[in-house]
């Protein structure tokens, strides 16, 4: 379930992501780039994994811009609400260079402090989806009030790529906004984590799996290429797995999303 956050909020959060799950013993989950970076509150007893750690159990986490897809192990329920960021809203808030976040999952507090935990505590102490958004709402108004002035040129880019979802081209792109690439480039990386080239080709991928999503029966899979982007079906297939790991009809017919890239293999 997608909520939208005060209206203050809406230049930096795209909405909050209410994700539930419940299944005994210990589950894999697979996460591919959306080009949103997130903070997930996890209010009940579910302990994260990736291939390369050790299970923990924390009130919050941070990700950061995902490379490619990352395969996380959960024991215990789900119960998480998730600030999902516009690509550039961690950054404005918090002021840290989006590419230190790059590729990464880490306990909130790590980076904002422990007063990550008392907001979580609170999030717990309620139940209703209502009052926790409106927690949510207070907590990132407060931050507002330190965070950094918004860079035009890195806003424009994001909805500019995103309105043509992830097909328009560099050149267009920087006609469109009267800058050169090397100044796109450099802000770009630093307030998102990743190149606006990268960027659309994560835009482009989730707009082709929405499609997925809306299959009917008889609708062809060249169809959704082309409609994408795409030069033609076997490159969709390779640049569909090179994100996900997964074919395009594995993802349409195989695994259970919880939300668009998060999904129970």
């Amino acid at each position: 379930m997608q909520i939208q956050p005060h209206p203050a909020l809406a230049h930096l959060v795209r909405h909050y992501l209410v994700l539930e799950g419940r299944k005994p013993g210990a589950w894999t989950h697979r996460l591919f780039a959306d080009g949103n970076t997130g903070l997930v509150f996890n209010l009940d007893n579910a302990a994260l994994h990736t291939t390369d750690n050790n299970p923990s159990r924390h009130s919050s986490w941070l990700y950061g811009q995902v490379n490619t897809y990352h395969d996380l192990f959960l024991e215990g329920n789900i119960n998480w609400i998730v600030v999902v960021f516009q690509p550039y809203g961690a950054y404005y808030l918090w002021g840290v260079p989006a590419t230190e976040w790059y590729n990464r999952f880490f306990p909130a507090y790590e980076v904002l402090g422990p007063h990550m935990n008392v907001i979580a505590a609170a999030l717990l102490k309620t139940a209703h989806v209502t009052e926790r958004t409106r927690l949510l709402d207070a907590f990132l108004l407060q931050q507002l009030d330190k965070s950094i002035c918004p860079d035009p040129v890195v806003m424009q880019a994001v909805q500019q790529i995103t309105a043509h979802k992830g097909t328009l081209s560099v050149q267009s792109l920087l006609q469109t906004l009267s800058v050169n690439e090397r100044t796109l480039e450099r802000k770009f990386k630093l307030h998102t984590g990743i190149t606006s080239k990268h960027f659309s080709g994560i835009v482009r991928l989730n707009a082709s799996a929405k499609k997925m999503q809306r299959m009917k029966a008889g609708d062809l899979l060249t169809g959704i290429a082309y409609e994408s982007g795409y030069f033609d079906q076997a490159h969709f297939i390779k640049e569909f797995r090179k994100y996900t790991g997964i074919t395009p009809w594995q993802y349409h017919q195989a695994v259970r999303p919880l939300a668009l890239n998060f999904l129970q293999l």
